[in-house]
């Protein structure tokens, strides 16, 4: 029987300090393996020290890592940018998926619109949150595509 109570939070977010590749990539299995245990999948996205995820899962868990994030150390200026009844995931093959839009060659940047261009922040999505919840889909889309 599916779960009825599904939710997803999509949020932007600041480093707190610079962080490297090896930052991310240990922030990363951190959120993949807590993840996998609550039953959160989702998407990460960082470009120019600034974060903007997608949180799916059980409305109760979703809402428990969210509060986690928000008083995390290592984050600052933490702002919801739309939060939202889901039937089904977006990301549900992904404990965390994880992008930088700064890799994306040029050759495939023309798929992703003015999305690029703009900053991870919430001004750049205020008047369009959902349009957060479409760059996202871009790139699971576009690495599922590319892994192929």
């Amino acid at each position: 029987m599916p779960d009825t109570d599904l939710m997803c939070v999509v949020y932007v977010s600041a480093s707190t300090a610079p962080m490297s590749d090896d930052d991310l990539l240990l922030l990363l299995r951190q959120a993949r393996s807590h993840n996998e245990r609550a039953g959160i999948t989702g998407m990460l996205l960082h470009k120019n020290g600034r974060f903007m995820q997608a949180l799916e899962g059980p409305r109760a868990a979703v809402l428990a890592l969210y509060r986690r994030i928000t008083s995390d150390p290592r984050h600052r200026d933490v702002t919801t940018l739309i939060k939202f009844a889901i039937a089904e995931r977006a990301f549900g093959a992904w404990s965390m998926g994880f992008a930088n839009p700064g890799s994306i060659p040029d050759e495939d940047r023309h798929s992703f619109s003015d999305f690029l261009e703009r900053e991870l922040t919430d001004e750049a999505y205020r008047d369009g949150p959902h349009l957060a919840v479409n760059l996202l889909s871009g790139f699971r889309r576009y690495q599922m595509a590319a892994s192929v």
